[in-house]
């Protein structure tokens, strides 16, 4: 359904539309508000074995001489922040598990020195197959990490070898049986809308959760980012994305897959059983405050956003020096926020608040009409309390943000 085509300005219509049985996007798949009182951490390892071609976050294959001193400067960042207590700590990557055991030790027993965590506390690490082994689950488990996220991506050599992974699908087969030894909570990654992807290679993915007892899953299609290996294969026409209409089809087939196995989508990318949502993760939609440290992790405190120096080399020499390794800060205006608030409630099955909308200065006057017509359309659903996205419209998303949102 073209969105060029909805006559926008039509008048407000007199209608609450219900939630649908049928529909998985429902107000209970949205899983637990996250706690506004409560502190969340984000750590970041940049390293990885390789440079995924499809790649865009801040990672940087080998250093491996390198690891020693980064350690060191994230270390000197944590104790220089809040003890606590924190709800959510998430180590993220690149991929933390190629510290290698003893680093990984290091760098776990600091952290735990300087903070304290609630007693509820979700302590969540990335993991890749290649890397992840009995001994960096061992070390993880013993210094307080409950949940492993492993980057899985496919259960399929030729779809590994495509997306430049440095794994095969019965390394990651192992490294999840391991995980599950170890930790009653492990999310496994995914990647679909590859060239030449079946749904029966779709559903032979989709499998690994029921084989393994897995209740969190993210999803995510191919994205070809600029300054990827990808985006210059497809500049010199090596590489083409799949069509739209088959990538909305993929995606309503992997929704139902997963419904299948009693786990419901409560973000766009993100599926569990009821209780297992990333509560981390949680913590950003819901526009929460959260720490960070390391190259390039991003904070929000008080309003202000800090991005910290990319580069680890350069990260470690301005936190050595002791300075805070800001690479860029900006005040969030009201504007920003409000923005925020509808891109990022949005991607929640519940949707954006209509009470947080009118707190942050948002009229009804100016988005209700347009919601209306969009719900005419069957894209949005509209409750005394909340704003959100059918299944119908989940698939144009972006489209449907961009409409809502202040012009």
């Amino acid at each position: 359904m073209p969105l060029a085509g909805l006559n926008l300005a039509a008048g407000p219509m007199p209608i609450e539309p219900p939630f649908s049985k049928a529909d998985p996007w429902t107000p209970a798949a949205a899983g637990p508000a996250a706690d506004p009182a409560a502190a969340h951490l984000y750590l970041h390892v940049p390293y990885c074995a390789a440079k995924c071609p499809y790649c865009d976050f801040n990672s940087v294959a080998g250093r491996e001489d390198e690891h020693v001193a980064y350690v060191a400067a994230l270390l000197t960042e944590i104790r220089r922040l809040p003890v606590g207590p924190y709800r959510t700590v998430f180590i993220g990557g690149g991929t933390p598990t190629m510290l290698g055991p003893a680093l990984l030790a290091r760098l776990l027993a600091g952290l735990c020195d300087h903070i304290r965590l609630t007693d509820d506390a979700e302590f969540t690490c990335e993991a890749n197959p290649g890397s992840a082994d009995a001994a960096a689950f061992a070390v993880l488990s013993e210094h307080g990490v409950n949940r492993i996220s492993l980057g899985v991506q496919s259960t399929h050599d030729h779809h590994l070898r495509f997306l430049g992974r440095v794994h095969d699908a019965a390394q990651a087969e192992v490294a999840i049986g391991l995980a599950r030894e170890r930790f009653a909570r492990v999310s496994a990654d995914l990647i679909f809308g590859l060239p030449g992807q079946t749904t029966a290679e779709i559903d032979a993915d989709l499998d690994l959760y029921r084989r393994h007892g897995l209740a969190h899953a993210s999803l995510y299609h191919l994205a070809i980012e600029p300054g990827t290996e990808f985006h210059a294969r497809r500049a010199r026409g090596e590489l083409a994305e799949i069509h739209p209409g088959q990538s909305h089809a993929l995606f309503a087939h992997v929704a139902d897959g997963l419904g299948a196995l009693g786990l419901i989508p409560y973000e766009t990318s993100n599926f569990s059983k009821p209780g297992e949502e990333s509560r981390h993760n949680l913590a950003y939609w819901h526009q929460r405050d959260y720490a960070a440290a390391g190259a390039g992790a991003v904070s929000t405190l008080a309003g202000v956003r800090l991005t910290r120096e990319k580069h680890a080399g350069r990260y470690i020499a301005a936190i050595n020096a002791g300075q805070d390794a800001g690479w860029k800060s900006e005040t969030l205006t009201p504007a920003d926020r409000l923005a925020e608030a509808w891109m990022l409630g949005l991607r929640l099955a519940a949707g954006v608040p209509r009470e947080h909308l009118a707190a942050l200065g948002d009229d009804e006057a100016r988005w209700l009409p347009r919601a209306y017509v969009l719900a005419r359309e069957g894209l949005l659903e509209l409750t005394a309390t909340h704003v959100r996205l059918t299944a119908q419209g989940r698939p144009v998303q972006d489209e449907v943000t961009v409409h809502l949102m202040p012009d």
